[in-house]
This record gives structure tokens, C-alpha cells and sequence, in this order.
């Protein structure tokens, strides 16, 4: 069968979910082909390609772009089955209810994807595939069960890392960017062990298939740098044997500078040294508040203001690049505020506060969105803050205004201000008292974004991800992330759309399954 994937974008890090998924299809004998939403006309690419069925892999927020993209599908043949899957189908399997969709991938799919694409291939019924909602199924079954009488239909993940095929990253690269660009991204494991309410994640994986695929990509493409996507890349406070073997491996097989993920109230100096020894580069570690209350009781990140300075400081002593991430515009119940002795942009200040006072090398400020089935979604909800009905309303990126309407238009205003301004004030501290107490107060994010986007191109190409680019690279790629940027942060906006680019069908893959 010919299937054909379809991605919203692709910016700078590997989509490693289209990745796999047209890997495990290969490994089944079928072709697959890619279609850029950002790049492409649907329409055009399925006269061309004529796919046997289209796979689309949702995020909340970027779903919609995807049920336009069904309908597009369903216009030129109603036919073609369509099946989306991705995390915001986890948590919102009504999705099953558009008529544009035919099948539903919920949780993870490792099996339930060749299986689907064997029982179309061989015209048997899938209603019995572990994972898969259908509509025969759903309105039998499911419509009416609530979360937990769903999850009856999900099968245990029974497919092991190491057997999984390398991800097709060929199919991606034939046609973006990624191919020139020097970093690669990877996942070394799935999942996080912390509970986290605005997001919706047990972890291991062996090191030699790891190895493997990252000395084979960096063979096959030219690579500068690697980027490890894992929610977290170690959650132990002593190094266990993984991380030994790989302090040890890592330098010998691959000897690239690499990026990682923790938490503030794991690192310890003494795994911070064994990384280093790896050939660790930069470290993201999230402070997502600087407000004891909202972290510990709102978001639940189970972490202190002073593991989060001991931590950051360490990085700081060892010369360690480091990047934090922080929510603004996390919602605080009228009478706490009152208690506080605080407003709503008062905690995002704190939040900027411990920032700089951390002394990070480059911070990110995005808002607090409610993606269905985080427990944040449920606390938004029962305040009366947010609708169920708006989950179709959001916008792709975080990085966009507040959707939550216990947020004034003047509040969401310095909100959205404090998000671009609070990257350069971190970088540079001296502006932190005119940003808070004038800048944030203007209407002028357009103009505050010059800054932002100086800012975040320096820090991430000459300090977090430090890369050499040919003078026509640099530029091509500015321009990319320009558009990139103003996208997320502009609802609504686009700078440019790019031309359509041919596509067509390939049985070859990167790489393949690793020899077990």
C-alpha cells in the first residue's frame, strides 16, 4: 500500500513521530510518501501520489490544521481511509466523531499501526485492534464510557525500543532543511516519571541500538551537534549503569557535543561530571514558576526555589550552557491572589525574578494552555476559566496569548510582552527594571519581537546548540526561523507560504531495524 503522511510543518527538530511511523510501514513492506502542509497543496500531492490511506499525528492546537487537511483528502476521494493519532487523540478520542476521519490512534501505537495498515491492506475488520477507534467501535462501545472504561481498549506498550526500526529520517530530509542543517535530534526513551499537571507523559532503553542509530546518522548526514529529546534523559540522582556505559560509549562511537533534559531536583554534581566526560554541551532544566505556591500546589512540580539555584549554580560552576523554560499566565484562584498580596502579572515577574537570580543562559517564556487530559485542563475547567468546547479553539503554540478568560485583554497584553522581553532581560539583567515597570505595560509586541528574536538566534546558534554555518546557510535558515517564529507567536499570521515541492513514494529506509 501506498501511505502517505502528512506534517503541519517541519522547523528545526526531527519529526520523529512521521519518522517512525513511515519506518514501521516500510518494515511491513509498504511505500510512504510526505506531504508539508506549510510546502504543499493537499489536494495536488494526493492526485500525484494516489495514496491508499493518509496518517496525520496530532499536537492540541495544530489538530485542526489536520481535519482541514482530512477534508481535503475526503474531497478528492471519499475513499481514502484517513487515520490520525498523536497526543491530543490520546486524551480526545471524540475526534473519531468528524466525518472527515476514519480511524483514531489513541496512546501509543507502536503495533496498532502496522496493524491497522495490514487489516486495510487485507480488507479484514479493525475494530479489535488494541489502540484503534473506529467508528464501528466507537459508537458501539466507547462514546459513552467515560476516560478509564476507554483506556479498556488500549493494549501495554509490548513492543521494545530496541525493536523498533531506525526512524526513516530520509523520507524528512529528501525534502526540508534537516538534511544541511548540523544537529540532529533523538529519543533515547520514552516518557517521564513526574506529574507534572500541564503535561501528559517509565523510562529505559539499552545503549548499543542508541549508538547505533546516532553513528549511522551522523555518518549518513553531515552533523555538528546532537540533541537528546527525552523528557528526561536521566531521573536517578546517582549515575546508574546506563549512564556509566554511556560516559563511556558516547565519546567513542559518536564524539559530538550534546544537548539533554533534566530537572533541577535531580542533576547532581556528581552525574553533572559524568555528562561532562560524555561530551555534554547545554542542559534544559525547567523552572516553570518562580512562586512556591504555584509550583508545588498549581503545577505540581514537586521542586524548591533552592534546588533550583543549587542546581543552575552547579551548571554555572562546571560551564555548562543551560536553557530554562517558564509558564506565564498560570492561573491563581481570586482569594489565594488576596492572600499573596499579588496580582496575575505579579507571579509572572517573580517567575522572570528567578530567572536571572538562577543566572540561566537563555529562557523561554510561553503561556499556560489547557491540552486535554492534563490536570490543569480539569483545574481551568472547574474555575470556570476555560470550556471543554475550546480545545478546538486553541492556537498551536504556547508561545500565543492566554485562552483563559480570568485574564483581562490588558493582563494577556503584558503577558504576551514579558514572553518576548523576558528572553533578552535574562540575557541581559540590567533591563529587568524598565521591562516590568514601562516595556510590558505598551502595546508593542510586534516591536518587542526584533529583540526577542536577536536574542534567541544568538543564544541558540553560538551558545546552547554552537554550530558553524556557511555565510548562504546562516541566511537561509534565519529567514526559516523568522517565519518559524512569527507564526507562534502571531495567531493567525504567516510571513510567506513556500512553493509546492514534488513528492512522491519510496520502499527505501535509513538505516533499519537494529540486528538483535
Amino acid at each position: 500500500m501506498k501511505v502517505l503522511l502528512v506534517k503541519r510543518i517541519v522547523e528545526y527538530i526531527d519529526p520523529m513521530e512521521i519518522e517512525l511511523l513511515s519506518a514501521l510501514a516500510k518494515r511491513e513492506g509498504h511505500e510512504t510518501a510526505l506531504a508539508i502542509l506549510a510546502q504543499d497543496n493537499v489536494e495536488e500531492v494526493i492526485r500525484e501520489v494516489r495514496p491508499d490511506v493518509v496518517a496525520f499525528s496530532a499536537l492540541t492546537g495544530e489538530h485542526r490544521y489536520y481535519l482541514k487537511a482530512a477534508e481535503a483528502v475526503k474531497r478528492v476521494s471519499s475513499t481514502i481511509p484517513t487515520v490520525i493519532g498523536g497526543p491530543h487523540c490520546t486524551f480526545f478520542p471524540e475526534i473519531i466523531e468528524d466525518p472527515n476521519i476514519d480511524f483514531v490512534g489513541s496512546g501509543e501505537c507502536d503495533n496498532a499501526w502496522p496493524a491497522l495498515l495490514k487489516a486495510l491492506d487485507s480488507g479484514q475488520n479493525p475494530d479489535r485492534i488494541k489502540n484503534i477507534f473506529t467508528k464501528s467501535n466507537w459508537y458501539g462501545q466507547f462514546r459513552l464510557a467515560d476516560f478509564n472504561g476507554r483506556r479498556a481498549h488500549f493494549g501495554n506498550r509490548t513492543t521494545a525500543l530496541d525493536e523498533l526500526p531506525f526512524l526513516d529520517r530520509e523520507l524528512v530530509y529528501a525534502r526540508t532543511h534537516l538534511a544541511t542543517f548540523p544537529m540532529r535530534s533523538f529519543m533515547s526513551s520514552r516518557g517521564c516519571p513526574f506529574e507534572c499537571t500541564y503535561c501528559f507523559e517509565p523510562q529505559f532503553n539499552k545503549l548499543s541500538r542508541l549508538c547505533a542509530e546516532l553513528k549511522e546518522a551522523k555518518d549518513r548526514y553531515p552533523t555538528q551537534f546532537i540533541k537528546f529529546y527525552d523528557d528526561m534523559f536521566f531521573v536517578k540522582k546517582a549515575p546508574d549503569d546506563w549512564l556509566m556505559e554511556f560516559a563511556e560509549v558516547y565519546p567513542r562511537e559518536v564524539g559530538l557535543p550534546f544537548f539533554c533534559l533534566t530537572r533541577c531536583n535531580v542533576l547532581t554534581e556528581e552525574v553533572l561530571r559524568l555528562l561532562l566526560r560524555a561530551g555534554l554541551h547545554s542542559l534544559t532544566m525547567s523552572i516553570e514558576t518562580g512562586n512556591d505556591y504555584v509550583r508545588s500546589n498549581i503545577i505540581k512540580r514537586h521542586m524548591t526555589r533552592e534546588e533550583i539555584m543549587h542546581a543552575f549554580g552547579l551548571c554555572n560552576k562546571y560551564g555548562v550552557v543551560t536553557f530554562a523554560n517558564t509558564i506565564l499566565g498560570i492561573p491563581v484562584r481570586s482569594e489565594i491572589m488576596a492572600e499573596h498580596r499579588m496580582s496575575a502579572i505579579d507571579y509572572d515577574i517573580e517567575s522572570l525574578d528567578l530567572n536571572i537570580a538562577a543566572g540561566a543562559t537563555y529562557s523561554e517564556f510561553g503561556t499556560a494552555y489547557p491540552y486535554p487530559g492534563c490536570e490543569l485542563a480539569e483545574y481551568t475547567e472547574k474555575n470556570g476559566w476555560f470550556s471543554r468546547e475550546d480545545f478546538d479553539n486553541l492556537h498551536i503554540s504556547y508561545g500565543a496569548e492566554s485562552p483563559l478568560n480570568c485574564f483581562s485583554p490588558k493582563e494577556k497584553m503584558m503577558q504576551n510582552n514579558l514572553a518576548l522581553l523576558g528572553t533578552v532581560c535574562v540575557a541581559f539583567p540590567w533591563l529587568r527594571n524598565i521591562t516590568v515597570n514601562y516595556l510590558i505595560k505598551l502595546p508593542l509586541a510586534r516591536l518587542y519581537f526584533i529583540p526577542y528574536y536577536l536574542t534567541k538566534g544568538y543564544l541558540n546558534i553560538f551558545k546552547v546548540y554552537p554550530m558553524k554555518f556557511t555565510l548562504s546557510n546562516l541566511a537561509r535558515n534565519i529567514f526559516r526561523s523568522i517565519r518559524f517564529e512569527w507564526t507562534k507567536r502571531s495567531p493567525g499570521k504567516t510571513l510567506y507560504k513556500k512553493p509546492s515541492i514534488r513528492n512522491t513514494t519510496t520502499t527505501q529506509m535509513l538505516g533499519g531495524p537494529p540486528k538483535i
